[in-house]
């Protein structure tokens, strides 16, 4: 019968390697996709505490003051739209060169 039963043969290790190299393929653009959307949302929620942090400081001394801070190499700036307005807004760079900015509004 078959004399070479020892070891996979070269044609069943390519149609192997293939099948990883296809699936790879497939989910590598998945999860670089996957990535840069966390970072998006990493970034999003530190400008959300920031805002966070800026409006109650506001609240508790009455004073309306731009800030701004840097985190893992992105700077955030607190803004106040217009002094005693109750709108204030955090600016952040998204490292595509265009800047995103969250905003809250106070109703009354």
């Amino acid at each position: 019968m078959y004399r070479n039963t020892k070891g996979f043969s070269l044609p069943e290790t390519l149609v192997a390697f293939s099948c990883v190299l296809m699936i790879c393929g497939l989910f590598f653009p998945f999860l670089i996709h996957y990535a840069s959307r966390l970072q998006q949302l990493q970034r999003e929620v530190e400008a959300l505490k920031f805002l966070r942090e800026g409006v109650e400081e506001a609240i508790v001394t009455h004073e309306f003051v731009d800030h701004s801070r840097t985190y893992k190499g992105v700077r955030y700036e607190l803004v106040w739209k217009s002094e005693g307005s109750g709108e204030a807004c955090v600016e952040y760079d998204k490292n595509t060169g265009d800047f995103k900015e969250v905003c809250v509004k106070a109703d009354g």
